[in-house]
């Protein structure tokens, strides 16, 4: 069977272009399975409850922005969105583990430490709840027995099943602990 290479007429040229314009739109969009969210994070407690934490990518650039404003006051570095998405998503592990050894930092006891430092931002829940993991992780690397703690930290990690958007993926940021000391901030 033979058949004759016809050419594309201008509306299919047109139709053609237009489509690959809308496949790049949207691979700049970000291509995940949940459209607007950074990361999906399921977990259970101690209670044996299932829990599910969907983290936005707005609530990831709110704080990324807040927490920035925060950086140029103090001078602290490396809080960009890789960093706040990790945090966020480490967070029900590293409350649980802070529990576990009697140690609690509270929404208000973050956002009086924030506001310490730069008493004119307007802090957004996600800011408030990165700087509880960065408090809570502070003193959990003040602990003894460093080796009882990564290791139940490890235990935590390893009940978290996350989904995380493709954008945040990368660039190896995830790094919470090293061959002698837990780090988590």
């Amino acid at each position: 069977m033979t058949r004759s290479a016809a050419r594309p007429t201008r509306r299919t040229r047109l139709l053609g272009t237009g489509a690959a314009l809308l496949l790049g739109i949207s691979a700049l969009a970000g291509c995940s399975a949940h459209p607007g969210q950074a990361a999906i994070v399921n977990y259970t407690n101690t209670d044996g409850v299932s829990s599910t934490v969907t983290i936005s990518e707005q609530e990831v650039q709110d704080a990324t922005e807040d927490l920035g404003e925060y950086a140029a006051v103090s001078g602290d570095e490396g809080l960009d969105a890789v960093f706040v998405l990790n945090a966020l998503m480490a967070l029900p592990a590293v409350e649980q583990l802070g529990e576990d050894y009697g140690i609690t930092v509270t929404d208000a006891d973050a956002l009086d430490a924030l506001q310490q430092i730069a008493p004119d931002v307007d802090y957004s829940p996600a800011a408030v709840d990165v700087f509880r993991y960065y408090l809570l992780a502070t003193q959990i690397n003040t602990l003894e027995d460093q080796d009882a703690v990564s290791a139940r930290f490890q235990e935590l990690q390893n009940g978290l099943s996350l989904d995380i958007s493709p954008r945040y993926q990368g660039g190896g940021a995830w790094l919470l602990q090293d061959d002698t000391q837990l780090r988590l901030g």
